[in-house]
């Protein structure tokens, strides 16, 4: 492998999040590992797992997560008229900590890096572990990555408000780009392409259809446009998506954005 880093991209997808654990199974088999891990919404929760214990214990997260009424969290203060969400994070939290070693995260020599949205300034950010001071703040940052917004409140983080960075920015590649890769691997849950739909008979459909297209469209815009030659990216040496039938070349577009964008830095904006 040339000189550089591999870099795996763990992207959001809700409950379609449990197919990294497959997908990072089917890597290792074939001895392949990150150096470093790019993650957004139930990518980071899947992230910090991975770091703790490899794909055992992302495995074993999984079979004991419970079902989502059973995260939600109904609060005093956390709901649309005392607060700024419909919901608490505490269950949620409560879940999926049990799982994590924030202190051997950070000590670990696998680094990862987090998508965001900071509420505050307006812009998708992406923040290391190395930009934490510790265990504490790693974790903090970690609750900002899948604080899904409306559903739970924002997370404060360094005085700034952060939510779930997934539907702004769920496959960062121009990131990627910063971080020196030689391969990159995109483990996205979320299909690139949709089923065709002519009629809508529900309200409810309705908006499962429109939150569907705005992920896959502006989420990962980064992905679905990306200006591939032979099968490289920006020269990077293996850009390949991994599914459930193994691992695939990516097969981006022709880029509707400028192919040259600026190095993404805590804020900084994740497009330039």
């Amino acid at each position: 492998m040339a000189a550089g880093r591999r870099i795996f991209v763990l992207g959001g997808g809700a409950a379609l999040g449990a197919h990294h654990v497959g997908a990072l199974r089917y890597l290792e088999e074939q001895g392949i590992t990150p150096d470093v891990v790019v993650a957004s919404s139930i990518g980071v929760i899947n992230a910090c797992a991975y770091a703790t214990g490899g794909v055992e214990q992302l495995a074993r997260a999984w079979r004991g997560f419970r079902s989502l009424p059973r995260i939600i969290s109904p609060s005093l203060w956390q709901n649309p008229i005392l607060g700024l969400s419909l919901f608490s994070m505490d269950r949620l939290t409560a879940a999926v900590e049990q799982y994590m070693d924030f202190p051997k995260i950070h000590a670990s020599p696998l680094d990862l890096h987090v998508v965001v949205l900071n509420l505050s300034r307006g812009r998708g950010e992406v923040w290391s572990k190395h930009d934490c001071a510790d265990a504490r703040e790693l974790r903090t940052l970690s609750r900002a990555g899948y604080a899904i917004p409306l559903l739970f409140p924002p997370v404060r983080f360094r005085g700034d408000w952060y939510v779930d960075g997934g539907f702004a920015w769920n496959i960062p590649l121009d990131h990627c780009l910063t971080l020196e890769p030689s391969e990159i691997y995109l483990l996205a849950p979320i299909a690139s392409q949709l089923p065709y739909t002519g009629r809508f008979r529900t309200f409810a459909g309705f908006v499962q259809r429109l939150l569907d297209v705005m992920w896959r469209t502006i989420g990962n815009m980064g992905y679905l446009y990306a200006a591939m030659e032979d099968q490289r990216f920006h020269g990077v040496s293996r850009c390949a998506a991994v599914g459930r039938h193994g691992c695939a070349p990516c097969t981006g577009r022709p880029s509707m954005r400028s192919r040259h964008h600026p190095p993404t830095v805590p804020g900084r904006d994740l497009a330039g």
